[in-house]
């Protein structure tokens, strides 16, 4: 199940019924990029069909779980034609669908830097852990777009509508602390430890009962996937304004 393509940014590691999926762009502190996101979709939904898997754990190599999306990205959309923005932002916007879509539990283990679609990833899983340290900021305003991928009704259905509000417009920084005690993350652990807590939880849900586990994902996750009806909007929004 281990992707091996040269070019690879995702890689799976299997750990018996455990999926640990892997940004691996650490040069660039895992930074989003299209064929991050591309990657990351495949190697969720590969998991997910896999009836050896139990649950996934998401995670970054290095010192990021994610910087967000790719700067230079970010400046080639800005002169890009309208069909490329807009298969660029859906693309983006898959990769939260494909996680609210899976039968089998996300783990999403966050350390470092949590940016942008970062953040968006935390949200999108099922349970997030946090290593000590760990540094949130949606900055998405400051760099000239909305925060997208359904990603503000997900914040403000899971933080209180004013906290995300001033989280999203004021781009401010948040500690992994803060992310716990307003119930992003399930809690804040020594960064030597993150990984095998999540890898103990992971194999925690993956003996639980799997039908019962992918129906209790789609009522957990039946108001997150309404807001994806909002897509059409959030990119109209953006490009027209």
């Amino acid at each position: 199940m281990s992707n091996t393509v040269q070019d690879a940014v995702v890689r799976t590691e299997r750990r018996g019924e455990i999926a640990i999926v892997w940004l691996d762009r650490p040069e660039v502190l895992n930074a989003i990029s299209l064929a991050l996101k591309s990657q990351l979709i495949a190697a969720i939904e590969a998991a997910d069909r896999d009836t050896d898997v139990g649950a996934i754990v998401l995670a970054g190599k290095g010192r990021a779980f994610s910087s967000g999306a790719d700067r230079k990205l970010l400046a080639e959309l800005e002169v890009a034609e309208r069909a490329e923005r807009i298969e660029s932002l859906e693309l983006g916007a898959a990769v939260t669908q494909a996680m609210l879509h899976t039968e089998t539990p996300i783990i999403a283990a966050v350390q470092g830097y949590a940016v942008g679609g970062g953040v968006s990833l935390a949200l999108a899983a099922d349970i997030a852990l946090a290593a000590e340290g760990t540094v949130f900021i949606i900055p998405e305003v400051e760099l000239g777009v909305p925060y997208l991928w359904g990603s503000t009704p997900m914040l403000a259905a899971s933080l209180g509508m004013h906290r995300a509000r001033n989280l999203v417009l004021g781009c401010d920084r948040f500690s992994a602390e803060d992310a716990e005690r307003w119930g992003l993350v399930r809690a804040v652990l020594p960064a030597g430890e993150l990984m095998a807590e999540a890898e103990k939880l992971a194999r925690r849900l993956a003996a639980m009962p799997r039908h019962a586990m992918a129906a209790q994902k789609r009522l957990n996750n039946r108001l997150a996937l309404r807001y994806m009806a909002w897509l059409e909007d959030e990119i109209s929004l953006f490009l027209d304004g």
